[in-house]
């Protein structure tokens, strides 16, 4: 997602430093790891509430089909029923 290398991490981390002290550092990174994790996981959760609904959606789809399926084949045998009378 992001693209950062060595050079700018270490940027990052001199201004944090000098922003937050090393008092607020650790804390602060911690708050911040927690966020990413929760983000990740929200974002998961998104993504599987995606493709359940788009599962359903097909199976949705398949049984229509089916249905009309189903009534031809029941036209069909109406049909030669009434034939066979």
């Amino acid at each position: 997602m992001f693209d950062f290398g060595f050079w700018e991490l270490a940027l990052i981390l001199v201004i944090s430093l000098i922003v937050l002290g090393p008092e607020r550092l650790p804390v602060f990174a911690a708050q911040l790891g927690s966020w990413i994790k929760k983000i990740k996981v929200f974002a998961e959760n998104i993504k599987l509430n995606i493709e359940s609904e788009t599962k359903v959606t097909e199976l949705k789809k398949i049984i229509e089909e089916q249905k009309s399926e189903i009534s031809e084949i029941k036209d069909m045998v109406d049909k030669d029923s009434n034939e066979v009378k």
